[in-house]
């Protein structure tokens, strides 16, 4: 079994701080915290399975891949899906997941997670500081650390590492643990510092991935001596690596640049990898399956609030799964005045998790007592609409808008970039069962979208 380790976190679980479902406006704007992270006993209480309006048990297929896996033979996933679609949670409970001893093949697994956000500034990512990034997540891990620490081959890495930014003005500890801390507050505090030390480490890429899998299998032998089978990298957030077209490189944009030119180079360590991708690379499938070697591809759609092509339609099973997701956390009786304000709080979040809390907080903070009406609600939702207002205005694919909602698909011919734009921008939601899309219904809202609309036909 994996040796269980004390979380840095351990003790700040919301469940232990609150009465869980919360009864009072403070605990409720608690529960619904967009920061709000999953993990631990909040995982184990808080989290919704919501497979049967998500197309299938994503999830269960990823681990199974990773469990069947020959010896010595490696998965890499590429998931993905809408920010606010619950991502992280589902990667949390995978981890929990795998961290366990299955009896049918009693195997387990670690998880080392790498969290883009907190390792990297996400306005500009490229390859070298993502690797860089690994080192600093293996480091830090608390089950890897002592290995880590008793590595040739991380201490070769780390004086390589100390050497290079040397040269550009960065000095670091010698100490392992002390000197990546520093970089790592580094890069997320000093501008243009992680730029400088892409461009020292560019031409190194090949060294560092060299002794990255060198140092992966002195973790593996020390994991095997605790009785774990092997371990798995997971990269969370790599999705929100910001989107910008590049008129200067060979890519077209940012993305295209790290996902399909570079990131398919992290299969040569040698491990099982996780990989979080925007949901827009999913129109690119067949080149993101030249470029990754037989990779797992899974997308975590939102969940449906009406029919496909059908706005007036309910889906019921969808709505009924986002009310119990809800009221986990809150006591939805107290906070909405009945079941009609309850509903249009759902349907007016497009099945976008982050934005039903959020719609809760904004109508929330509107109103002095509890008991949320409808009216309270289209209060709610008017600060978010002026948002997609202000995006919008004047875009010259907004006749195209109509079109996605009307055939729930994007029409023949529709602009790549504006696409690519509209499904980061989450103007337009991926959903499943047959994959399909539409235009949010908080942007349906906006005068920019209603300017947009056709001409009646007689």
């Amino acid at each position: 079994m994996l040796p269980a380790v004390m979380s840095s976190d351990a003790n700040t679980n919301l469940v232990d701080e609150i009465p869980i479902p919360a009864k009072i406006r403070r605990d409720m704007k608690a529960a619904c915290d967009l920061q709000f992270e999953l993990k631990g006993k909040d995982l184990e209480r808080l989290r919704v399975d919501l497979t049967s309006v998500r197309g299938g048990r994503v999830l269960d297929q990823i681990e199974g891949d990773i469990r069947d896996a020959r010896r010595h033979t490696y998965r890499t996933v590429l998931f993905s899906g809408h920010v606010g679609s619950g991502k992280t949670t589902e990667l949390r409970w995978l981890t929990r997941e795998l961290e366990k001893e299955k009896e049918e093949e009693r195997r387990c697994f670690h998880v080392l997670w790498v969290d883009a956000l907190e390792y990297l500034d996400i306005n500009s990512v490229q390859l070298p500081e993502f690797l860089v990034a690994v080192f600093n997540a293996m480091v830090e891990d608390p089950l890897l650390q002592p290995m880590v620490s008793l590595s040739k081959t991380a201490r070769k890495l780390w004086n390589s590492v100390r050497g290079w930014l040397k040269g550009i003005g960065v000095d670091l500890d010698l100490d392992l643990l002390g000197g990546m801390a520093k970089l790592k507050a580094k890069v997320k505090t000093e501008f243009g510092l992680q730029k400088r030390i892409r461009e020292t480490l560019h031409e190194r890429v090949t060294e560092l991935m060299s002794d990255l899998s060198d140092l992966l299998i002195d973790l593996r032998a020390g994991l095997a001596a605790q009785g774990v089978d092997d371990l798995v990298i997971i990269a969370d957030n790599l999705e929100k690596i910001v989107f910008a077209e590049l008129d200067h490189q060979g890519a077209r944009n940012t993305h295209d640049l790290f996902f399909i030119e570079q990131l398919p180079i992290v299969q040569q360590l040698h491990a099982h990898i996780i990989l979080t991708v925007p949901v827009s690379l999913h129109f690119a499938h067949a080149r993101l399956r030249q470029v990754f070697l037989n990779p797992t591809v899974k997308v975590l759609p939102m969940v449906p609030v009406h029919e496909p092509g059908a706005p007036a339609k309910p889906h019921n099973r969808g709505i009924e799964v986002l009310k119990s997701l809800l009221s986990v956390r809150v006591d939805t009786s107290i906070l909405f005045a009945d079941d009609a304000a309850f509903t249009r709080a759902i349907e007016l979040s497009g099945g976008v998790i982050r934005d039903l809390f959020r719609i809760v907080l904004e109508s929330l903070s509107l109103k002095p007592a509890m008991g949320l009406t409808v009216a309270d609600i289209e209060d709610g939702v008017k600060d978010i609409v002026s948002s997609y207002e202000r995006m919008l205005q004047g875009k010259n694919y907004l006749p195209g808008l109509h079109e996605i909602a009307a055939c729930s698909c994007f029409p023949v011919g529709f602009d790549e970039a504006a696409r690519n734009a509209l499904l980061h921008s989450m103007v337009v939601l991926e959903y499943n069962g047959v994959t399909w899309y539409d235009v949010h219904p908080l942007a349906r809202r906006t005068r920019a979208y209603a300017s947009a609309r056709p001409a009646a036909t007689a």
